[in-house]
């Protein structure tokens, strides 16, 4: 009897370790590999924080237990844009495996930091997910050996390097509507993400953009070589310089997304724009003592500001530069 009743546990125990083992195996979400090769990067858009970008992505799986019908080409989504178009599918079998390859053309949004704009450098990044499976069903497995940056990519003034493909876990707090599930509830996706940095190559845009500042601020600081009787001439200059500035920041302004954050052209137009009013604040000073017969102290006056109008504008504009480089 007692040997039967032994008998008896231990077939419960194995029939219970069957159903935990079982259960276990099925709680195990599939794993799908995916990669990617990028083609070309275009129409970097500052001011409507967007990108295009041109990449194939590749998907290999085992069609088995729910992802028995899987089809990724017609599931994957891009989080942080919108495809355009999808061409150039391939499919065939790898031993167990199943493989699919298509490629994709999409418009990508970008919240670009342009704190730094001219000299600015960019990471940017491609979110995919699958819409149809969660965490709990399909995770990707980032296939980094393949993964990589096309030799011919080229946009003009940029360079692209530092390329990095990874798999992250994505939680939204949130139960997607769902009714049965409690309102707290968290949906688990696998996000395959893949980055790289973009760099300014020269400094073209730059010179083109600040060159009127610096130049016109210069012919500000010309202006205390000019007797302060000298009227015309005097103030003529000053306004001059004053509305190419102001004609300049409104150009810089209009290549980047209308915010509150200040960048390094703003800040150069803005302190620009200070300097020649306060040219123009010591040329009515110099007038005022010139007018009273006090030639000496508006020639001093001229002398002084001068030489250290300049030093602390440019000396500024370079420590700005070297500051901006750094950042890079």
């Amino acid at each position: 009897m007692k040997n039967r009743l032994n008998k008896c546990v231990l077939m419960l125990l194995g029939v219970l370790l069957a159903f935990w083992v079982g259960g276990s195996a099925l709680a195990q979400p599939s794993e799908v590999v995916i990669g990617t090769y990028i083609n070309k990067i275009e129409d970097l858009n500052f001011r409507e924080n967007k990108y295009t970008i041109d990449f194939y992505v590749w998907f290999r799986w085992k069609a088995e237990g729910p992802l028995a019908d899987y089809n990724p080409i017609e599931n994957f989504e891009i989080m942080n844009g919108k495809i355009e178009s999808k061409t150039g599918l391939y499919e065939k079998k790898i031993d167990d495996l199943n493989y699919a390859t298509v490629r994709v053309s999409a418009r990508i949004s970008e919240p670009w930091n342009l704190t730094h704009f001219p000299f600015d450098s960019h990471t940017i990044t491609v979110s995919i997910e699958d819409s149809a499976y969660d965490a709990n069903t399909v995770v990707f497995v980032a296939d980094k050996k393949n993964s990589n940056l096309g030799d011919e990519i080229k946009i003009a003034g940029w360079s692209v390097s530092n390329f990095v493909a990874e798999v992250m876990n994505k939680v939204y707090n949130t139960n997607l509507g769902d009714s049965s599930l409690p309102s707290d509830a968290q949906a688990n996706f696998s996000r395959f993400m893949f980055t790289m940095d973009i760099d300014r190559t020269s400094l073209g845009l730059a010179l083109k953009l600040l060159s009127t500042v610096l130049l016109a601020t210069a012919v500000a600081f010309v202006t205390f070589m000019v007797k302060p009787s000298h009227l015309d001439a005097r103030f003529g200059m000053g306004v001059g310089s004053l509305f190419a500035v102001a004609a300049s920041a409104f150009i810089s302004a209009s290549l980047v997304p209308d915010s509150g954050d200040m960048t390094t052209s703003d800040k150069m137009h803005i302190v620009a724009l200070a300097f020649i009013f306060f040219t123009l604040l010591m040329s009515t000073v110099c007038l005022k003592f010139d007018a009273t017969g006090r030639e000496k102290v508006a020639y001093k006056i001229d002398c002084c500001c001068l030489v250290l109008l300049p030093l602390l504008f440019y000396g500024w504009v370079l420590w700005e530069f070297w500051r901006s480089y750094q950042w890079d």
